[in-house]
């Protein structure tokens, strides 16, 4: 079964030489690449032309103007011919053996339209930072995507076939792109395989500090995204329990109130039920519930605001 690796590369020289070695150490027979510069202006596209000779296997490089990674991803899996899609970041590694394990999984599944992979991911200092590892017995891929327990661009393996259903990536899309597409895959019938086999290795980079901006940005399109997970279910499974999605979707807008208090207000206005209650999750602890019971959301936020570290980005 033919892979095709896509790898879009923007300003990436720095790291090329360890993910090329990765992707050229794969032990699966029937591969081929293309790599995408995205208008880099570094020496990203004259290495990518000097790594092509010392492909095991067939290498095309793409050159394009500046236009992001879901439209370089676009141009490079229009162009592929494998079964399925290795989606590479120029950051990262794959294990040897890791498209050769999720080929045999795939086959041996029934060649399901995505193989979520665990991932290791590593700071900037090169030190451990998580584990993401994958259980092979869950049941509800829609919590999962809530949760955002569905893997990621290269710990996944992707059904060409699958993609193309569902027009590809977005390229409006600023962050969750994958779960954007992976949400996009299931409502057209797709079906996931879980991978516990850690094989990926996503490397953050040093210069990954983002904006108080841009974290209010990425904080309300995971939950527009959410949002629209849920409201794909009351459509199509009327009869579902939805409370553990809206205690997710509760939970990022939680989350999104020290960076914007007056649209995360809206949000929950907006979003949830007048009769949503919210329970115990990893995110709201009793004491927030009992000043949740007695204030109500906004007083509630603002005086647990006073006491509470602004959260991360979302992936």
């Amino acid at each position: 079964m033919r892979v095709t690796i896509v790898l879009p590369c923007y300003n990436a020289a720095a790291h090329l030489e360890r993910c090329f070695a990765s992707l050229f150490a794969q032990t699966h027979g029937e591969l081929d690449l293309i790599a995408v510069d995205d208008g880099s202006s570094d020496d990203t596209l004259a290495l990518l032309h000097a790594l092509a000779p010392r492909a095991p296997f067939p290498m095309e490089v793409i050159a394009q103007a500046n236009a992001g990674a879901c439209a370089a991803r676009n141009a490079g899996w229009r162009k592929a011919t494998g079964s399925y899609i290795q989606f590479m970041d120029a950051d990262d590694e794959l294990v040897p053996q890791k498209i050769a394990h999720q080929v045999a999984l795939a086959e041996h599944s029934g060649l399901p339209e995505l193989i979520v992979g665990s991932v290791h991911t590593y700071k900037a200092d090169g030190n451990l930072r998580e584990t993401d590892a994958q259980s092979p017995d869950r049941h509800d891929p829609w919590l999962d995507l809530m949760k955002h327990r569905m893997g990621g661009t290269p710990g996944n393996l992707w059904k060409r076939s699958a993609v193309e259903e569902v027009g590809g990536w977005d390229p409006a899309m600023k962050s969750s792109q994958e779960y954007d597409l992976m949400f996009r895959m299931l409502c057209n019938g797709a079906r996931p395989v879980f991978d516990p086999e850690v094989l990926t290795h996503v490397h953050l980079r040093a210069s990954g500090s983002v904006s108080t901006s841009n974290l209010d940005q990425a904080w309300e399109r995971f939950i527009e995204l959410r949002a629209r997970i849920i409201a794909h279910l009351q459509r199509t499974q009327p009869a579902l329990d939805l409370q553990p999605h809206r205690q997710v979707l509760f939970d990022s807008i939680r989350t999104l109130y020290p960076f914007a208090p007056e649209r995360s207000v809206e949000l929950y206005t907006q979003l949830l039920p007048k009769d949503f209650a919210p329970a115990l999750s990893p995110a709201t602890g009793r004491g927030y519930l009992a000043l949740h019971k007695l204030l109500g959301f906004a007083l509630a936020n603002r005086v647990r605001q006073w006491f509470s570290p602004r959260a991360s980005a979302p992936k």
